[in-house]
């Protein structure tokens, strides 16, 4: 479960950090303040997937605070963003890799248990 998180992460963050550059940069040619911080809540975002991957093998714990903190903050800023409403996607799979890494912690437990 913690390789298969590691790897929808790191997926997830290329995609996400390619899409959020891209709306930043069509906010700042369009002069829309609401595309620019839907871009930069993305960039964090997609940072966050790098931590919660970076985590999730070793301290899966960690990961999951971390993929909660970004479901928590992406999904209202995704449904405040005008045009960057993506960001309420990446933020509900942030939440599903959260429990994916609760079971990978589980997981991690019981294999130390034996």
């Amino acid at each position: 479960m913690r390789i298969a998180v590691i790897i929808i992460a790191l997926c997830v963050f290329v995609i996400l950090l390619l899409q959020s550059c891209a709306v930043g940069v069509g906010g700042s040619l369009g002069n829309s303040e609401s595309l620019r911080q839907g871009a930069s809540i993305g960039l964090m975002l997609a940072f966050m997937y790098v931590l919660g991957a970076a985590f999730a093998s070793g301290v899966p714990l960690v990961s999951t605070v971390v993929f909660a903190f970004g479901a928590l903050v992406a999904i209202p800023a995704g449904a405040q963003a005008g045009g960057f409403s993506d960001l309420t996607i990446w933020g509900w799979l942030s939440a599903i890799l959260a429990v994916m890494s609760i079971f990978g912690w589980r997981e991690k437990k019981r294999r130390e248990a034996k």
